[in-house]
């Protein structure tokens, strides 16, 4: 039987890849079938439009030729006429040239007079000829039946093209959204209807194999398999029933509890998978405002709020994080003590009535008020989440737990911030948070049904869990310089520059919201493949605290190219710079905090870890405000050089603080 026990997981993880190859393809297929035909229909739809708009231009401009001409002045003689066309031009951006060219010879006969009215609503009904290759579109100016010259309006192909090009990278974002969030659903049906009952079956039939006849988990769904362990649980009772009668009941309980056999009780298992899609729908509704809130604060910007505009599009985002920092210890002990589903629900309140006071906000102060209570119930439901995971994977695969709870929050981050900027483009900003009252909503109605209301922990001994003091940490060097020359400034650089600079900076280039969120998703979309491969390169190289200081080296020399080139592009260099940094950068910072815990006696490696988040959300706090202050007296450039070279010294004072360490080297 252990030959099948070990081959059983290699089948399960075939097919789980089998299972995730099929709809990897089948949705990038629909995706990109779907984005051919949006395309198609919509440039057709597109020339339609832009073509009718230059026929309605065109019309108000022969209207006004036409009642020139009816108070008597002769065509030839009209003045302004090329002033006419060119502010005709300038006033539409679709239209690229307007030309009113003279019949030199006419041939009708002239009819009774006709009042100017007539003429525009008669005769001068729009004879459209467009050709395709020049895009001009010419309509005869026709007065008192007869033709008397021609109005040509050439339509601009670089605005079709841009229309075009603004279509297909907004289609693109939605699809790819759509798509990781089709994927989070599939992956969360596959694993809890087919993959999680085929692992349950499996270790129950494998333990009865090995002569155990406890009571097996047969998880929370109705199948085929459920049903097959709820019979050979019954076929154990009975098998219980009977040698309880043949050998008596005390020598069976003795069996019972030298094995660890479970005879009692719901014969349930919770899964890392039930907070998956609660927590994803929650974490995408938050998501939602990131790339326009610092321009929303400036909207709405009163001479009535607490400081001036500058300062006040970085307060919200600090406002946030700070919340987040006060409460997390607090949310864990409530979780503790209330229960994993009971605080997501309860964490849904202030998140909703958060979303609620922005969408009717008619302040900065509002804003600031509506983030600062989000931020209690976003604190109080991703440790709820967190926890629940941690209870519910053993401890050997606790990392790869932590990963899920990573994974979906960087998920959705991309799509989230991607769908919210398209979102305020085509809505403006309030009726995206209404947008995220109704999907925290949904979250909370997943949740409900989804969390298990009291999953079983798996409380394991050992230094992850053990009680210890503190203080050996804050007196390492080496803790103290990760906490204070790479954690904080890593934060500082995301929530002041990626969070409040970049979306300042580009709508100060005219940048569309759509566009600003597409680029501020390139982080999210950078980070999520490149993390694994940074975390493995990281492992084969034996240096995770080197790795983690030349990461954040680079995103501080990344931030300089800004002042040799201040332009769009670079902007989207510098993201993705910035995201390839970080990728490098979160996965051996945290091992790195690790290992130096490991060698000091003592110390917990929960507390070690504790005091990591709490830092970065210090540096999260700072950030904005810090990024704020710079942009009262100094220029954007000058900004990000301003932190991109404060991070680059911090990362080289910690590289020079590992050469001349004393200590053991810190990787292994």
């Amino acid at each position: 039987m252990k030959r099948q026990g070990n081959t059983s997981p290699e089948i399960v993880g075939g097919l789980t890849r089998k299972v995730g190859l099929v709809v990897t393809v089948a949705i990038g297929v629909a995706a990109i079938a779907s984005l051919v035909i949006t395309l198609a229909v919509f440039g057709d739809g597109l020339r339609a439009q832009l073509s009718a708009k230059a026929v309605a231009a065109g019309d108000v401009l022969r209207r006004d030729i036409v009642a020139a001409l009816d108070f008597g002045v002769p065509f030839a003689q009209l003045r302004g006429l090329d002033a006419l066309a060119a502010q005709t031009a300038a006033d539409r951006p679709e239209i690229a040239d307007v030309t009113i060219l003279r019949v030199q010879t006419t041939t009708a006969a002239t009819p009774p007079a006709a009042s100017g009215l007539n003429a525009i609503s008669g005769g001068l009904l729009p004879a459209l000829v467009p050709d395709r290759v020049s895009q001009e579109i010419k309509q005869p100016l026709i007065w008192r039946d007869q033709t008397i010259g021609t109005v040509i309006i050439t339509l601009d192909p670089g605005h079709l093209a841009n229309q075009m090009r603004n279509v297909f990278f907004d289609t693109l974002i939605i699809l790819i959204a759509t798509t990781l969030v089709a994927f989070e659903l599939v992956t969360f049906l596959t694993r809890r209807s087919l993959l999680g009952p085929l692992q349950l079956a499996r270790t129950a039939l494998s333990a009865r194999a090995d002569g155990q006849f406890g009571l097996f988990p047969i998880g929370r769904s109705i199948d085929a398999v459920t049903q097959l362990i709820k019979a050979v649980n019954q076929a154990n009772n009975s098998l219980l029933r009977r040698a309880q009668r043949h050998l008596g009941q005390p020598r069976v309980a003795d069996y019972v509890q030298n094995h660890g056999l479970q005879m009692t009780g719901r014969p349930s298992v919770a899964s890392v998978i039930d907070a998956r899609i609660p927590l994803f729908l929650f974490c995408f509704a938050e998501e939602l405002q990131k790339s326009f809130l610092p321009l929303f604060v400036a909207e709405m910007h009163q001479p009535s709020d607490l400081f001036s505009v500058d300062i006040m599009m970085g307060l919200p985002i600090s406002a946030f994080m700070l919340v987040i920092a006060v409460l997390t210890p607090f949310a864990g002990m409530l979780v503790d003590r209330y229960g994993n589903r009971t605080l997501f629900l309860a964490g849904l309140c202030p998140a909703i009535a958060g979303y609620i006071i922005c969408a009717v906000a008619a302040s900065g102060n509002d804003i600031l008020l509506g983030r600062a209570i989000t931020a209690i119930g976003y604190a109080i439901i991703t440790i709820s989440c967190q926890s629940y995971i941690a209870k519910v994977v053993a401890v050997e695969n606790r990392a790869r737990g932590m990963a899920v709870f990573v994974g979906v929050l960087m998920t959705a981050t991309l799509c989230g911030t991607a769908i919210g900027a398209i979102l305020a483009d085509w809505l403006s900003y309030k009726p995206v948070f209404v947008i995220a009252a109704g999907l925290a909503g949904v979250a909370g109605i997943a949740g409900y049904l989804m969390l298990d209301p009291d999953p079983e922990s798996t409380k394991t001994a050992g230094k992850g869990t053990a009680q210890g003091s503190v203080w050996p940490l804050l007196r390492s060097r080496q803790f103290l310089s990760l906490l204070l020359f790479c954690a904080i400034p890593t934060k500082i650089v995301l929530t002041g520059v990626l969070y409040l600079f970049v979306p300042v900076y580009l709508a100060s280039l005219e940048v569309t919201q759509s566009e600003i969120g597409r680029i501020m998703m390139v982080y999210s979309l950078v980070i999520i493949p490149i993390s694994p491969l940074a975390a493995g390169f990281a492992d084969r190289i034996g240096g995770n605290l080197k790795v983690a200081a030349v990461a954040s080296l680079a995103s501080g020399v990344v931030l300089l190219g800004l002042l040799a080139d201040p332009t769009i592009m670079a902007v989207l260099i510098i993201v993705i710079g910035l995201g390839i940094a970080h990728a490098f950068l979160k996965a051996p910072l945290i091992v790195s905090v690790m290992e130096v815990a490991e060698t000091l006696p003592d110390v917990p490696m929960t507390a070690a870890l504790g005091l990591l988040r709490t830092c970065e959300r210090i540096g999260s706090f700072v950030g904005p405000v810090l990024v704020a202050v710079l942009m009262v007296y100094f220029s954007d450039v000058v900004v990000a050089a301003i932190v991109g070279l404060g991070v680059s010294v911090f990362a080289l004072m910690l590289l020079t603080i590992m050469r001349t360490a004393k200590a053991p080297p810190l990787h292994t």
